[in-house]
């Protein structure tokens, strides 16, 4: 029997239930017909990535596995540390497949992280893994290219790249750019290729020509060298042709089987993210929000695209080779595409603009929908006796604004500054930690001292709680948390550390601006960072296999409950109470 166990980063309930409903899923609506559907409460109080996925994974919340945000605060030298949760060495306890080891029980992983250990290698129990976020050598990057001048040098990160416009059709390049929309891949043809490669020499053996691409052929991968690879597009934009990569990163393999890593050897360039960060800033012209015609979001999605069918190879290759007890594969798009425009589709935040909200929509579809056919892939490849688990480590909440939170205690008289302007945390009584998951900390001088420490806390909670929206006069902050996230903070009995959260669509950060306006918009349409309650912050839940009952919305349960459902599938028993037993969840009506 395998447990497959399928992870969408971001995969809200109620984007996924909204989905489902208008029948864009068939995957899920298999599942949901044939076992359990619920939505579940992510970690708290912060529920970035690392911190919920290591709820998910270890079936504990961050009090125990102590991932507290995407760094952790204090994990390294000084209080202002803060270190990767993704770091060998977090989670704090054992993940879901460590309690298979111990069984004798093996697993085979797609991108799934803290598989591999601080030496690089991977536990004797794991037939097959794949993981690439942790060895990232370059962002993505846009180039103009010049139509008439030959050889022009590409730098991607360490790499030089050659593009080189094809002496036939120059004349044809040059009508393109002056009318882009009548150009095509036929007219438009641009060579690239690693700098000095020929005939005999290559990135890889076949690839001694690079690609030949132009506007209208979409993205296409392109090997650096024998391990490095990106995705290239060539888009024209107001008269001007743009080449684009993604990302560049190193992928490692490891486990025992031999064919499954025969397999991963074969897959596409990792593409680990979208180039969202240059749609946002304009590049491929102006957003449909900003009067755009939807061209630019066309270039956002076909970049997601080439992490889904990086990912969907991966997912492919382990399901076709594997023969162990548990299967996880970690699909990131809906992450990509929430953050950028989930907002506009999200009715209950201020970012909502009914007037493109269809269109925006028919985006988030597409996105979901490649998640959804490799989820349709894992229920093929299941057999009767099988399990399939979907999951996801949180939601999405649309966002408006960001709170520069250190400005406002700086200006209180809270947190200090060094002669570079820079945040010295050794000299403030309070200041938001810069790991920027959403903790206030007290000073190293207030923390000897018990009532010191009170005073400042309760001083910096009420200078944060006076900031307020400057065009609407909202107050942007809804309250303070305990460590735990599900008590109110109380200054006078715990004052070291306590957590903002922030009223719907303010989302924290620790950047520093020195002067202006502490509350900005933000051109980023979706977040998550400390989890307040709002149930668009669940994330989705879903399961089939036996002994798990068919047709159940198992309302809302909590986000520790997935991995108990694995080990229980596997034989290692089940906590109880859990999700799939009459009374044992708590109903919702927010379908």
């Amino acid at each position: 029997m395998t447990v497959y166990w399928v992870v969408w980063d971001a995969g809200a309930h109620w984007i996924v239930d909204r989905l489902e409903r208008e029948g864009a899923l068939p995957a899920l609506s298999r599942m949901r017909e044939r076992g359990v559907f619920a939505a579940a409460r992510p970690a708290h109080p912060n529920c970035q990535t690392p911190p919920s996925l290591a709820t998910l994974f270890t079936g504990t919340w961050p009090s125990e596995h102590k991932v507290t945000g995407y760094t952790v605060p204090g994990a390294g030298e000084g209080i202002a540390s803060h270190v990767s949760g993704f770091s060998p060495g977090f989670p704090a306890v054992a993940l879901v497949w460590e309690a298979l080891s111990e069984h004798d029980l093996t697993s085979a992983l797609v991108h799934a992280p803290w598989v591999f250990g601080h030496d690089g290698e991977v536990g004797p129990h794991i037939q097959g893994a794949v993981e690439a976020y942790s060895r990232r050598s370059t962002r993505h990057a846009v180039r103009v290219l010049d139509p008439g001048s030959g050889i022009q040098e590409w730098q991607i990160g360490a790499f030089r790249v050659e593009a080189v416009v094809e002496p036939a059709v120059e004349a044809a390049v040059e009508a393109a750019v002056e009318s882009p929309a009548g150009s095509s891949a036929e007219a438009v043809r641009v060579r690239v290729r690693p700098a000095g490669t020929g005939a005999g020499a290559g990135a890889r053996p076949g690839d001694t020509q690079g690609l030949l691409t132009g506007p209208g052929a979409g993205w296409q991968p392109l090997w650096l060298d024998q391990d490095h690879g990106t995705w290239v597009a060539c888009v024209p934009v107001d008269g001007r042709l743009l080449l684009v990569h993604t990302g560049v990163w190193r992928t490692r393999t490891g486990g025992r089987n031999p064919k499954t890593l025969h397999r991963l050897a074969l897959c596409p360039p990792f593409a680990g993210e979208g180039v969202g960060p240059l749609y946002r800033e304009g590049v491929f012209g102006p957003r449909l929000a900003e009067g755009g015609d939807g061209s630019a979001e066309e270039v956002f999605l076909s970049s997601v695209e080439c992490v889904a069918r990086s990912f969907g190879a991966a997912a492919d290759a382990v399901l076709e080779t594997h023969d162990a007890d548990l299967v996880v594969v970690y699909l990131p798009m809906t992450d990509d595409v929430g953050h950028e425009l989930l907002g506009w589709c999200d009715e209950r935040s201020a970012a909502h603009r009914p007037d493109i909200a269809e269109s925006v929509w028919s985006y988030v579809r597409r996105c979901y929908q490649w998640s959804d056919a490799v989820l349709g892939r894992v229920l093929d490849r299941a057999g009767e006796e099988d399990s399939v688990v979907l999951g996801a480590d949180h939601g999405m909440v649309g966002s408006t604004h960001l709170v520069h939170l250190n400005d406002q205690l700086v200006r209180s008289g809270l947190a200090c500054t060094g002669p570079d302007g820079v945040l010295d945390t050794d000299r403030s009584e309070v200041f938001y930690h810069p790991a920027n998951n959403g903790s206030l900390w007290v000073g190293p001088g207030p923390a000897d001292d018990p009532e010191r420490a009170r005073a400042a806390m309760e001083r910096a909670c009420a200078a944060l709680g006076s900031l307020t929206d400057p065009d609407t006069g909202r107050p942007v902050v809804a309250g303070f948390l305990h460590r735990d996230g599900v008590r109110a903070a109380d200054p006078a009995t715990d004052p070291a550390v306590v957590y903002v959260a922030l009223a719907d669509d303010y989302q924290p950060t620790a950047q520093l601006l020195g002067e202006g306006p502490v509350v900005r918009r933000v051109p980023k349409t979706g977040a998550h960072v400390v989890y307040t309650g709002d149930s668009r912050l669940h994330a989705v839940h879903a399961a089939v296999g036996p002994g798990i009952a068919a047709g159940v919305d198992a309302g809302v349960i909590d986000n520790t409950h997935p991995a108990a459902l694995v080990l229980g599938q596997l034989g290692l028993g089940r906590a109880e109470p859990g999700p799939y037993s009459s009374g044992t969840s708590e109903p919702t009506d927010e379908r």
